[in-house]
């Protein structure tokens, strides 16, 4: 078995979720993947102020 080092992005997120007991097809597997993978960056300022909506949310929720 490769070290996890020498592995490509996709086979340790299947070992990751096969780790963690999840059943999903290959199908929504890569859907789920495909979304993080094409997630847009976030700025330092974008984080900051995702943070501040979250806890605002929680404080009214």
């Amino acid at each position: 078995m490769p070290k996890p080092s020498d592995m490509p992005q996709i086979d340790k997120f299947r070992e990751a979720s096969e780790e963690l007991m999840i059943n999903q097809t290959d199908a929504a597997f890569e859907a789920v993947v495909n979304k993080i993978a094409h997630a847009p960056k976030l700025t330092k300022q974008q984080i900051k102020e995702l943070v501040r909506r979250k806890r605002e949310e929680a404080k009214r929720g």
